[in-house]
Order: structure tokens, then C-alpha cells, then sequence
């Protein structure tokens, strides 16, 4: 509810003077972390090469079958202005893209909170996102959770205005999301009831169906485009296949290796939604939530409503094994305006605006940046995963993965390669091999079995079998292991030894009484 009294607002000039050192400063912070020299893995490797090959090609490549396009079609827009020869440069280029959406984010974010409250709450939950430890760690990434929170704040910056074109453009926005993180696509159940209950005097079907034109409008041509070229169009095809995890109970998580299991998701859901509102918004919630329950207020019931759709694909991803805080950034922006309700209590009762408002942006600065150090990755350490990444990529066979840190080698197949080029052109050699046994023996017999030429090992145990820690510290007991590569030799802060397996050795050892 807005605050009735109007002296304890902030007038424009100030509100804009805050709203700029806030965008500056929390686009400055995500600069001086971003690692330029660290290359993208995982999805935003995936990202990035669907993103130059639509830039080359101006369509999907063929045999295509993902279902989040928005984000590297985006990129692919972006990469037609530059041209570089060397693959990191455009990987920074994409990793600044998503810092830029972070940070305009609080334009709409602003609007949005300015709907429940006055100027200066809305710049005090701006700050609390701007500079969310977790939104800044995520947005240097390159992946498409900048671009995706930018659209859900606008729309419901744009589906809580009081001006009804602004209301029906936002299913229009919503579509767009849709097509950058498909899960959003649940949103239109609660918009179309919420919708038809808050405009249920006058035309609000004709309106409705506007809305719905738009929303449409945005994700069908795209489901056809992905039709017509044999690609899963993104909507019924991922209903489809989430439904089959949660029934068939055989179902398995091909990264965790974990059934569906909503007891878990039960678990980690609260967990990560605690960790997201680290570290001065964790302390505003819960007095806030019981006041946003309370309040009889439609406004505030639409949010709770919508909150409980965005925390689904959250409670999904959660129940299938998958540990980031980035599922519940959806719902972050209603989290932070729960947690003003408290805030506003303490400035009727202080009554220093001003000086609250820049107390609370210094305070939520200084505490952001030293969490942000505390959880951030160590760049030092990942400039040594790569260098020890690119000897691996050189080995003329197979080895086994040693951890996350084993992302980088497939990355390698880049750097002898003169962009822009297609991926179809990239040859990315099979390099790692996952091996499985519950003793060493068994280890290097499976690693015999598959073709293994090599054997990496760390002091940490990040090995796939932590059975393998140790050999790092006991290399001498294994005279079939001829160590190649020590880290150690060059001061790297990632411990890791990499040894050639001789099969023979291996086969009189285990004749033996020598074998460990």
C-alpha cells in the first residue's frame, strides 16, 4: 500500500540522483569482476555457439532441438555489428551483454515497486537488487538469466500500471520472456485470472483478447519457425517431456544422476530462496511476508498468486538434483518488496528519509561487495583450470574428468579456430571419458575397457571418483602411473597430476603382490 504521507517522499531530483549512482555503481562492480580471460562453458558455451551460428547462417542450424532461443538469438543480433578474430572476445562481448541487462533491469524494477510503494522504498529495493550478491555472480556469466529477470520485471512493471495499454502490452512482454526461459510460459494461468478478475467491469474480454493477440503473437511464429525446420517447438514437446520426469519414476538426471524427487525439492526450494536474499534482504522477509499476507490490498494478493506460479519451475528443477540459486531469481523482485513493508515501518518512525535512504544504499553496497568476495569464484584459480585445460586438449588421447575444472578442454577446440566460423566447422574432439569403479583396480580396468591413455588426479578430490584422490598423494604405490604433468611445477593454485597409463605394468601388478 502506498504510503499516505507525502513528506516523507523523495522529490524528482534526488530520486534521480540516487537512481544514477546506484545504476553506475552496480554497473561498475559487475565490470571489475567480469573475468575477460576465463572462457564460457556449459550452457553458455552452447549459448554462444547457436549465437554465431544464427549470425552466420540468419536461422537455426539444422538438427537443432533445444528450447531456449531467445537469448542466443539476441547474441547473434549483437555479434552481426563486430568482427573478431579470436573466440574470447566475443565471449566477453557476451558475458558484457548480460551485465548490461542486469543492470538496466533496475529501470524496471523502479517502476514496478513504485506501484506499491513511494520513491523512496523503490529506490531502497532497487539497491537490494542491483547489488544482490547472487544476481551480480550470475549476471557475469553469459547465460540467460539476465536477459529473462530484465523481461519479467517489465512485465510486471507493465501488468501492474494503472493505464490498461500498458497492462495488455505487458502479455506481449511475457511472451518474449517465454522464448528466453520457457518456463514463464506458466504465467499466463495466473495473468489471465488475474487479469479478468481486476478488470471485471467494462470490456475486459475485448481487452483480454488483445492481450492474449500479443502474447501470442510473440511465441507462436517462433513455435512454427521451430516446427517447420524439425525442432521441438518449445512449448508442448518440454510440458511434455517435465511431465514424463516427475511420472515415470526410472527418470534420470543425466547431471546428477538423481531421480525426481519432490521431498528434495521440498528442501532446497526455502534454502536457495534464503541464499538468493543474502545478505541484508534475508533479514526484512520474514516480518514482511506475514504483512503481505495480511494486507487486504489485490495488488498484494496478485503477487503472492504469481509468486506461487514462478516458484514451480523452481520447485521442478530443484526435485531433479539441479543446486542454484538462479531458479528462484524470478521471484526475487516480489521477495523484495515483501521485505519493505519492515523498512517502511522504520522510516515513519524516524522520519529521515533522506538520511535512511542513503544509509540503507551504503549498507546494502559494502555488505553485497563483501559477500560477493566471500562466494565469487577465485579468478586465479580458473586462470589455472584453463592453462592446465589447454596441456590437456594437447595430449594425443582420452582422459578422465577431474571435476568441474574439466569444462574447460572442450572450450580449447576454439583457440586455433579464425572467427566468426560455424560450429559444424569446429572439430570438438571426445577428450573425456567418466570412469566408474569402486576400487582402483576396478578404476584402471574400466579405464583399459574404454580407451584411456591418460589419468588426471586432484589433491582436492574433484576427481568423477573421488577413489582417485588417492593416487595424488600415494603417486609412488603405482608404478603402471608415469606422471606427465604436476601444477605444482608451475605454481598453480589447482593442484593437479596427470600420469600415463602403461596397461601392462598394469596387467603384471595386478598378477602381484605389488598392486595397492
Amino acid at each position: 500500500m502506498l504510503i499516505k504521507i507525502r513528506k516523507y517522499n523523495l522529490d524528482f531530483s534526488k530520486t534521480v540522483f540516487f537512481l544514477i549512482i546506484i545504476t553506475i555503481t552496480g554497473f561498475v562492480i559487475r565490470i571489475n569482476y567480469l573475468p575477460d580471460n576465463i572462457p564460457l562453458t556449459l550452457d553458455a558455451l552452447r549459448y554462444f555457439l547457436l549465437g554465431m551460428d544464427v549470425s552466420i547462417l540468419g536461422n537455426l542450424p539444422e538438427g537443432y532441438d533445444k528450447t531456449n532461443i531467445g537469448w542466443p538469438v539476441f547474441l547473434a543480433v549483437i555479434f552481426q555489428f563486430v568482427r573478431y578474430e579470436y573466440f574470447l572476445d566475443y565471449m566477453t562481448l557476451q558475458k558484457i551483454c548480460s551485465v548490461i541487462f542486469s543492470t538496466l533491469t533496475l529501470i524496471p524494477m523502479y517502476f514496478f515497486i513504485k506501484r506499491f510503494f513511494r520513491s523512496h522504498l523503490a529506490i531502497i529495493g532497487c539497491t537490494f537488487f542491483i547489488f544482490s550478491p547472487y544476481i551480480i555472480e550470475n549476471s557475469i556469466l553469459g547465460i540467460t538469466d539476465s536477459f529473462f529477470i530484465f523481461l519479467i520485471v517489465s512485465f510486471f512493471s507493465l501488468f501492474f500500471s494503472n493505464q490498461k495499454r500498458n497492462v495488455v502490452f505487458s502479455f506481449f512482454i511475457l511472451g518474449l520472456s517465454s522464448i528466453v526461459r520457457y518456463e514463464s510460459l506458466l504465467l499466463i494461468i495466473p495473468t489471465t485470472i488475474i487479469f479478468l478478475y481486476r478488470f471485471k467491469e467494462g470490456n475486459n474480454y475485448k481487452f483480454y483478447s488483445y492481450g492474449l493477440f500479443l502474447f501470442l503473437l510473440a511465441i507462436i511464429p517462433v513455435a512454427i519457425w521451430k516446427i517447420q525446420m524439425g525442432i521441438p517447438d518449445g512449448i508442448i514437446s518440454h510440458l511434455w517431456v517435465g511431465a514424463n520426469v516427475v511420472i515415470n519414476e526410472n527418470s534420470i538426471n543425466s547431471f546428477t544422476e538423481d531421480r525426481f524427487d519432490f521431498i528434495r525439492g521440498m528442501l532446497y526450494l526455502p534454502k536457495f530462496i534464503g541464499m538468493s536474499l543474502l545478505p541484508l534482504c534475508f533479514i526484512f522477509v520474514p516480518y514482511s511476508i506475514i504483512s503481505l499476507i495480511k494486507k487486504e490490498n489485490n495488488n498484494f494478493r496478485y503477487l503472492i498468486f504469481l509468486g506461487i506460479f514462478l516458484l514451480i519451475p523452481a520447485l521442478y528443477a530443484y526435485s531433479r538434483g539441479f543446486e542454484d540459486t538462479r531458479y528462484v531469481f524470478a521471484v526475487l523482485p516480489i521477495l523484495i518488496i515483501a521485505s519493505l513493508f519492515l523498512i517502511e515501518k522504520i522510516i515513519l518512525k524516524i522520519k529521515k528519509t533522506n538520511v535512511i535512504v542513503f544509509g540503507f544504499i551504503i549498507l546494502i553496497i559494502i555488505s553485497s561487495v563483501i559477500f560477493f568476495n566471500y562466494i565469487q569464484p577465485d579468478s586465479e584459480y580458473e586462470t589455472d583450470s584453463v592453462e592446465v585445460a589447454r596441456f590437456v586438449s594437447g595430449l594425443p588421447g582420452t582422459i578422465n574428468g577431474y571435476g568441474p575444472e574439466t569444462y574447460y578442454v572442450e572450450v580449447m577446440d576454439l583457440e586455433d579456430k579464425k572467427f566468426p566460423i560455424l560450429s559444424s566447422e569446429i572439430n570438438f574432439q571426445k577428450k573425456v571419458i567418466r570412469l566408474q569403479g569402486e576400487t582402483i583396480n576396478e578404476i584402471i580396468q574400466d579405464a583399459k575397457d574404454k580407451g584411456l591413455s591418460y589419468l588426471a588426479v586432484t589433491s582436492a578430490g574433484q576427481n568423477d571418483n573421488q577413489i582417485l584422490s588417492e593416487i595424488y598423494h600415494e603417486e609412488y604405490n603405482y608404478p603402471y602411473l608415469k606422471k606427465i604433468y604436476d601444477s605444482k611445477n608451475y605454481g598453480f593454485k589447482f593442484n593437479i597430476k596427470i600420469f600415463e597409463i602403461n596397461y601392462n605394468e598394469f596387467e603384471l601388478a595386478s598378477n602381484s603382490v605389488l598392486l595397492p
